[in-house]
């Protein structure tokens, strides 16, 4: 569990390994073609693709278990990262924060707050979780400039 706390009007505490769930995640492939953000809003043609079945009927072969499992292995076999913004969007943080500091057990790093749309939290390696106890790794990724200010094993954050 990692909790942002400090200049913030809500302190959250964040889960890891729910994010694999999570629409927003993006395999780090994606996120180096441009993709930030792995949700899409639903659409009616969303709604067909779970239930293809029953508005196409059975196709001659049949391939919806196929293609749910060829889903749930890129899934199982990805690595993914996520875009912290929104967390931080729930965490409110106040007017006057300027810095976000990420913690490990030995350092600490430190980030100007108009960094936050583009700092992303490693989770998840070739379809595994990074450590035992959740704790996850950071990056600045900009298109522009690529990946910077990398920290392994994010314990907790504090906005000030």
């Amino acid at each position: 569990m990692i909790q942002i706390k400090g200049a913030v009007k809500f302190p959250i505490t964040l889960d890891s390994t729910t994010w694999i769930f999570d629409d927003r995640k993006v395999k780090i492939e994606d996120l180096e073609a441009g993709v930030f953000d792995g949700s899409k809003p639903i659409q009616f043609s969303d709604n067909r693709e779970w239930n293809r079945a029953i508005l196409e009927g059975q196709t001659n072969p049949p391939t919806l278990n196929s293609e749910i499992k060829y889903k749930k292995n890129a899934m199982l076999d990805g690595t993914f990262v996520i875009n912290m913004a929104p967390f931080f969007k729930n965490a409110e943080p106040k007017h006057d924060a300027s810095k976000i500091r990420l913690f490990n057990d030995q350092d600490a790093i430190e980030l100007d707050i108009e960094l936050l749309p583009y700092l992303f939290f490693k989770f998840a390696h070739e379809g595994k979780r990074l450590y035992t106890d959740n704790a996850v790794n950071s990056f600045i990724y900009t298109p522009e400039n690529g990946y910077s200010h990398q920290f392994d094993y994010v314990t907790h954050i504090e906005v000030i």
